[in-house]
């Protein structure tokens, strides 16, 4: 076994931590699958699942890194500027909540 400094995991707790993550991974890819399928009730079945294990957060953050994954990986085949079409997709967003705060609020919608 090699020496590894003390701020870094052991091979075999790596291992243990890599096993998690790829769990995560996992969940995220079955979640958008069900998503894209329209399979509401597995879907509903799945992110009950995720949250009463506690691992909702986690599986939220592998699903926004593969998007950004795919964002880059579209954007290298597509010739897309994925920063761009990011802070668009804000904006869009920010404007719809606005517009539905007034629609609410009972101003101009």
């Amino acid at each position: 076994m090699t020496h590894t400094p003390g701020d870094l995991p052991s091979p075999d707790e790596f291992r243990r931590k890599m096993a998690h993550l790829d769990r995560e991974f996992a969940d995220a890819r079955r979640y958008l699958s069900r998503l894209h399928a329209e399979d509401y009730d597995s879907l509903s079945a799945l992110m009950a699942e995720i949250h009463h294990s506690g691992r909702a957060m986690k599986v939220l953050a592998a699903m926004a890194v593969q998007a950004l994954d795919f964002a880059e990986l579209s954007a290298d085949r597509l010739g897309g500027d994925v920063q761009k079409w990011l802070d668009e997709s804000a904006m869009a967003q920010d404007t719809a909540e606005n517009e539905r705060d007034q629609t609410e609020l009972g101003g101009e919608g």
